[in-house]
């Protein structure tokens, strides 16, 4: 089978990708060209044996990206597509790390515990309500386990972490909102978050939540040059590392 080697060493199965990808991909060959940087700052910016939870893996680039940059880094991936999750395990094994270098979740990420609606888009994909269901065409649903951000503490076993880097196709303000209004994230604490958004008013809306619950922001581009996805990384104002 062919394989696709990215710049930074990643590798992943050309089957894997799509054609607007490879077109990307020969212009600059990492995955989305303008996070790249922002993703590899954020990672060496943690101390060590730091918690990096990445929500939305899909196939995997970024935790295994982590992985090289940063060995000692506890992984915890987040992807609800069977199929997904089915390429990561297989680019876990084609990068050389083994299935326990990473701790992975077939969950989604949303706004509370319940099962929901899985537009099965390939990278596209994204919780729907019934309406969104109804437009989305061909495109199948299946139904998933979500839970809310402020459960993923209880799942992986930690109260600290370091990073969340998140990727959820335009649900990332209403889980930022249900995060920093739940009483269940006491004593939990989450240093920098790295967040693809999808328009303007999505970017506005996690901008203000960021910077009304004491982040600071670091990268704050609500259109981006290289890539489809606008990008938010910011560090809480209580983060110890640089």
């Amino acid at each position: 089978m062919r394989i696709h080697e990215f710049e930074n060493g990643v590798k992943v199965f050309d089957s894997q990708l799509l054609n607007d990808q490879r077109t990307r991909y020969a212009r600059r060959n990492v995955h989305e060209e303008d996070e790249e940087d922002v993703f590899v700052e954020a990672i060496m910016s943690l101390p060590s044996e730091a918690v990096f939870v990445n929500i939305g893996t899909a196939i995997g680039y970024y935790p295994l990206l982590a992985k090289r940059l940063k060995n000692d880094v506890s992984i915890f991936c987040f992807e609800p597509l069977p199929r997904h999750l089915e390429f990561f395990h297989d680019n876990i094994e084609l990068n050389g790390f083994e299935k326990s270098d990473f701790k992975i979740y077939d969950l989604a990420i949303a706004t509370q515990s319940a099962r929901v609606s899985l537009i099965d888009n390939s990278y596209g994909s994204f919780i729907a309500e019934k309406s969104e269901i109804a437009d989305s065409g061909s495109s199948p649903a299946i139904n998933v386990e979500a839970i809310p951000l402020s459960d993923i503490f209880k799942r992986i076993g930690e109260s600290q972490i370091d990073l969340v880097q998140m990727d959820i196709q335009g649900h990332e303000a209403p889980v930022l909102a249900a995060y920093f209004s739940s009483s269940n994230r006491s004593g939990h604490s989450i240093g920098s978050f790295l967040i693809g958004t999808h328009g303007e008013s999505i970017h506005r809306e996690c901008r203000n939540l960021l910077r009304e619950n004491g982040y600071m922001l670091v990268v704050d581009a609500a259109q981006s040059m290289n890539q489809p996805d606008g990008i938010i990384y910011c560090k809480s104002e209580k983060a110890t590392f640089s």
